[in-house]
Parts: C-alpha cells; structure tokens; sequence
C-alpha cells in the first residue's frame, strides 16, 4: 500500500515543502508517450517523497502517481517502490524476497499477453537539498546520507530542506524492449537488480564529490610530489629558503582557490531569482538534458562557454543548479577578485587566476596543479573557452591553456569518462555593449571595481531574455580513439598532444555556434544592418523577417539550432522594446551610433546566414562578370571563400566543402530564395538578395577571400 502520510504530514508537505521537478518540461524532452501506460519507480515508499511526487507530475502534466492503472482489465498500481517505509533505517530486503518483485513479474506477464502492449517504466529520483557534504564530515542532512532512512531521519531532513526539495524524472524504459533484449532470461529479477543499482548510481553520480575543505586542499596541493620538485628547484636557484618558497605558493594557492558553500549557494540562488525576474523576462534553456544524462552516467563535465557578459558567471552556475546538475568549479580572472563580488564568487565555487603567467613561472605551477587537483578528484569545471569577453559579438579564437591542463591531467588517467560541454549563451541586452563599443573605439578598459559594480546596478532595469543552449558534448576518450588511434598504448608526442588540443578547441567553439539561440533582437538587427543605408520600409522588414525565418527552418533534423517561430509583427515588437532602434511612419531605421551596438548583437547569429549569402554573392559575381552562373561555376566560385569563411565563423567542419554548398543551393531552391533558369541559378527577389549578401558583405573586401 501506497504511503499518504498522516494529515499532519500533508499539511507539512503542501505549506512548508516546495518542490521543483526536472526537466521542467518532462513530457518533451523524455519523449514520455501519454498514450502509454506510465509506471513510476521510486526508491522508496515514504509519503513525503510520493506527495512530492504528485505534486510534480500534476505541473508536468503527467499521470498521478497515486491513482492504479487499468492494463487489459487488469488494475495495478503506478508506483514501484525498492524500499517500504520504516520507523528507524531497516536492513533492505533480499532480492528474492523483494515484494516488487510480484509487481515485475505482473507486468511482465501483462506483456507477455499483449504484444501491443508497451508499459513506461519512469525512474524517479527525490534530493532533499542537494549538499554532498563537507569533505571530512558527516551530517544526516547530506545527500550521502539519504539513502533508506527510517521516518524520523526522513521528518528531520524535510524539515531542515523541504523548500529545497528536487524532483527528477530519469528517461522511460520500454518494457517490450526489455523483453525483447532479454533472451529468455529471468526478466524480473534483471528488472529489480536494474533498479537497485540504478538509484544507488543516481545519487553517488548526481550528488558529485564532497566539497574540498579549503585549508585541507591548499595543503593537499602542497604536498603534491611534482610541485614540491618545483619548489625545491625554485629555492636553489634564487638562493632562498624552501619555507620562504612554500609560503609564496601559499600565498598564490589563497589567491587562486574557490571557498564553495553550499549553504552560501542556495541563499545566494534566492537572491539570483529575485535579480533575474526583475532584470530579465525569462531565461530560456535548452537540450540541457544531454548534459543530466552525461552526469547521471557518471561523467566528470567540463563546461566551456562563450563568453559575452560578466553576468554568465552567475547566469550558468544558478541554471545548472536549477537543472538539478552539480554547480561546478568556475575559472574567473583574478580582475573579478574585489569586494564584494570576489569573496561572493569565491563562495559560489569560483576560482581565480591571472590574465597571463608569462612573468610569474612559480605562479604557473602553482595554478596547474590546484587546477589538477580539482579535476581530478571529480568537480565539474567551468572555463570560458574565448579567454575573455568577446567586444565585437563574434567567437574569438580559443584560449588553450586550461583544455591543455584538462587533457595532461585527464591522460595520466584515461580510464576516467570525461566529457566537454560547450555552451551557448545569449542576451536581448548585455549591460557591457556601450563600454565594448568605446574599447574597440580605443579607449581603455576600465579596471573592475566595486565603483563600477555600483554604476552597474544603477543601470538594470528590462534587459529582455537570457538564453542558454547546451551544444553537443566531447566525449574526450571517443575523441582521442577516433583521431588518435591506439594512443591508450603508446606514447603521445607533443605535437600531437598540441595537434589534438587545438582541434577539441576548435570543435568547441564549432560545436557552440551550432547550438545558437537566435532571438528577436538578433535576427532584426543582422536584416536592418544588411538594408542599404540601414533602413527599410516596415512591409519589407516583417517580409525579410519572414524569409529569415525559412531559411533558418532549413537546418537539418536534430540541428541544436533555436529561433522563434512567432509572427514578424512579435517579434520586430520584442525587438523594439530594447530600444535600439525605431519604426518611425511604418519606417524601420538606426542611428550611426544605434548601429555600433547592433552590429555586436547580429555578430551573435550572423554564422547562420554565411552560406546563403555566399551563394548569392557568388550568383552576384558571376552575373556581373557575364558568366554562366550555373551549379558548377557557382560551387567552384564559393569553394575558397568558403573555407576562409569556416575559420572566421567557426562553421562545422566537412572534408568536403562541394558538399555543404550544394546543400545549401538544395536549401535556397526549397524557400524560393533562387530558382533555376535555363541552366543557371537566378534570384528571385533582386531587394532581398542584396540583404543576404549584405550579411557578409565586409567580408569581402578583404581581397584574400573575394570572389
């Protein structure tokens, strides 16, 4: 029998308990079939974790838990549990003797009738807050220590965490697939050992490691053998003291080391959703669910993000901890280290360095091996990939230092499952664009302060939407196995260690333009800026809005690639509400100065729109020069721009680039963007093509990659 829990437990649970499920939109990104019988399995039978759970699925829109299912004229319950509840911790029961093993054995049976029939098994998985403890410390309300506990252990940790309580719901298991995959096996007892393995796993994996005591890591990373060589050496050659050299690696590791609180981070993630719901609309996330299914795997993630704003700091740390993932360790540069922001950073899992170690060799070792030392002892690490802000909106070309370190430490144990995460992040407004514009007008930056963090909040007001897209991940070891193969058994030279580091950075920032958010302010400022004078009649804007719209429909299935799908008039109305240009007497238009900081957000997109606007410069081209502008002179024409064109961009890279143009001149042919005529390749739209040449159109008078 299913736990409801006294009345007064209810009433703890529906006033003091406040759940949060993920993914938030379960239904979608699980692909749950609600045509299907839903089955959820829960570890164990305790009526806080089951009121949770209802609750939960009654905002996902999934089926109650509580309520039985019908199957075949047969009622059975939706809920398996592992475990049933207990006053005091109980010893778990044997596997033979496991009541839910009647209920495999049932559902099996159920199957076993009906070979239509194709039962959802949903794995579900409850963390009453979401602290792993302290590194050296035990405490009932760590995460480690929730496993099947008795009711008063489990009534103290609701009370303690109930306003931080997560709801996770794991990707369905087919059933019939199972049958068909068992072989003749004995399926229920597979079934049951699945299951208690898999929520064991699902903890040790979700919660991530202990938090370093910091005083223990800093002398941890002392004692390390390859940096004591360093000190050492250090000491005879500058005629010192090998104390006076350990105090100065002292000193650097108190400068560079993160001081995470989790305390601290879940007060500070109140004040973060407060910050975001005055300042932004809505921050948008996507495909964050291949990034759950890496960690739940048990992978160690590496994070690595472009960078427009200082607010992605903040912005990713409190998403990952909103998706339910451990928050990771992130690299800040030291010029964020002052008060108050530093000590805040520092205790939301920052750790800080230096813009560059070229003078300080000591320092170097020092930082490689406490960035060593966090990877490898399993913390999730975030670095921007890019080094610094871009100022113009473009990727920049990535900083390769951390990845290197990342790839050392990870080689010396490459039995370890690593795997790179790349980030897109995006903004209607980034509060920076005016202090850019003045930077690359050669002013010089200012250095960060607490007197600029204060003319800063001065300014927030609306800045829009936030948006954060997981691009597709690196799986570190299938990357080295692929173009390195049998590295596990020989040595890596240096140049192919430095071969093999520049290509996962490049993949990354490819893999992270692959993964645009394309949003309103965007997209109006990349067509307003292609238009001849930047401005164009409002009728013709919401017609080559439209037109945008199509091509980007064009990417191919499974593109990671976001934009909206509403109406013109929506979004040139979401556009126009930042203020960065106007629609005066049905005239669209910008100032000089408008078109600075709209140039910076169209760079954000722009490498979407690269291969029609080459194509149509090509036709362009040949045309103007009276030649055939046919398939072949078009591919022949493009084929060296194209490949310039890929670096700058940082488009995905293909062996063959006749390839990428055809399809691209397949894709123009299906939206009427051209037409073929006699042989040749005309336009069909002489105002619009002029608009898609005028996205790269600066491009070209670089005369090393004109047509």
């Amino acid at each position: 029998m299913l736990a409801k829990g006294s009345l007064f437990s209810r009433i703890i649970n529906r006033l003091w308990v406040k759940s949060q499920h993920v993914p938030t939109q379960a239904i979608q990104e699980l692909s749950i079939d609600l045509d299907r019988p839903v089955i959820y399995v829960v570890e164990q039978n305790n009526a806080s974790d089951l009121l949770g759970l209802q609750a939960s699925c009654k905002k996902a829109g999934l089926p109650d838990p509580y309520q039985p299912i019908t199957v075949n004229g047969v009622q059975i319950s939706a809920l398996v549990y592992l475990h049933n509840w207990s006053l005091f911790a109980a010893k778990a029961p044997q596997l033979q003797d496991a009541p839910y093993l009647e209920q495999y054995q049932q559902l099996l049976d159920l199957h076993n009738g009906d070979e239509s029939l194709d039962i959802q098994l949903i794995p579900v998985t409850f963390y009453w807050g979401r602290n792993p403890g302290r590194d050296g410390k035990k405490s009932w309300f760590d995460l480690t220590q929730q496993g099947q506990v008795g009711l008063f252990h489990k009534s103290l940790v609701v009370l303690r965490n109930g306003k931080d309580h997560l709801v996770r719901f794991n990707q369905p298991i087919s059933i019939k697939k199972l049958i068909l995959r068992s072989n003749n096996k004995p399926l229920a007892y597979k079934l049951a050992k699945v299951a208690m393995r898999y929520f064991d796993f699902q903890k040790r994996s979700s919660i991530g490691p202990k938090l370093p005591n910091r005083k223990q890591m800093i002398e941890t990373v002392l004692a390390q053998a390859q940096l004591r060589k360093v000190i050492i050496n250090h000491a005879e050659t500058l005629n010192l003291s090998e104390d006076q050299v350990e105090q100065q690696c002292r000193a650097y590791l108190n400068e560079i080391s993160t001081n995470f609180s989790y305390s601290f981070m879940r007060f500070f993630r109140l004040f973060l959703s407060a910050i975001w719901n005055f300042i932004y609309q809505g921050i948008e996330v996507n495909h964050a669910q291949a990034v759950r299914q890496a960690c739940q795997s048990g992978a160690e993630i590496i994070y690595m993000p472009c960078h427009r704003s200082h607010m992605d700091y903040l912005l990713l740390s409190y998403l990952l901890f909103e998706q339910g993932v451990v928050p990771p360790h992130v690299a800040a540069g030291v010029n964020l280290n002052f008060f108050p922001a530093g000590p805040i950073f520092r205790r939301s899992g920052a750790f800080f360095l230096r813009r560059t170690f070229k003078d300080d060799p000591l320092y170097a070792e020092v930082f490689n091996a406490y960035f060593s030392m966090l990877f490898k002892q399993g913390y999730p690490i975030e670095f921007f990939t890019e080094g610094g802000r871009s100022r113009t909106g473009l990727l920049l070309e990535p900083k390769t230092g951390l990845l290197s370190t990342s790839l050392k430490t990870y080689l010396r144990q490459p039995d370890r499952n690593v795997v790179i995460v790349p980030i897109y992040i995006g903004y209607d407004h980034i509060m920076e664009v005016n202090t850019y514009i003045n930077e690359l007008a050669g002013q010089k930056k200012e250095r960060e302060s607490v007197w600029q963090l204060l003319g800063i909040v001065k300014k927030l007001g609306n800045f829009g939407r936030a948006f954060v897209n997981f691009g597709e991940p690196i799986n570190v070891k299938q990357h080295f196995d692929q173009y390195l193969p049998g590295w596990s058994k020989s040595e890596i030279s240096d140049k192919q260690f430095k071969q093999q580091v520049t290509i996962i950075a490049q993949q990354v920032m490819t893999n992270i333009n692959a993964a645009t958010a394309v949003n309103a302010l965007p997209l109006c400022a990349a067509i307003l800026l292609a238009n001849k004078n930047h401005q164009v009649d409002k009728n013709q804007f919401l017609e080559q809005l439209k037109w945008h719209q199509k091509w980007l429909s064009t990417h191919e299935k499974g593109s990671l690639v976001t934009y909206p799908k509403n109406s013109g008039d929506d979004l040139l109305t979401q556009a126009l509400a930042q203020h960065k240009f106007q629609c005066l007497d049905d005239c669209i238009s910008c100032s000089a100065q408008q078109a600075l900081a709209l140039d910076y957000y169209k760079n954000n997109i722009v490498h979407l729109f690269v291969l029609p606007s080459l194509i149509f410069h090509a036709i362009a081209h040949l045309t103007a020069q009276k030649q055939f502008a046919d398939h072949n002179h078009i591919l022949e024409c493009c084929r060296q721009p194209y490949l310039q064109l890929q670096k700058k961009y940082f488009l995905p890279h293909h062996t063959d680039a006749y390839t990428v143009l055809e399809k691209t001149i397949t894709s123009l042919l299906t939206i009427d963007g051209i037409a073929e005529k006699s042989g040749q390749y005309i336009v069909l739209d002489e105002l619009l093509a002029r608009v898609m040449e005028g996205h790269i159109s600066p491009v070209f008078d670089n005369p090393s990659i004109a047509i």
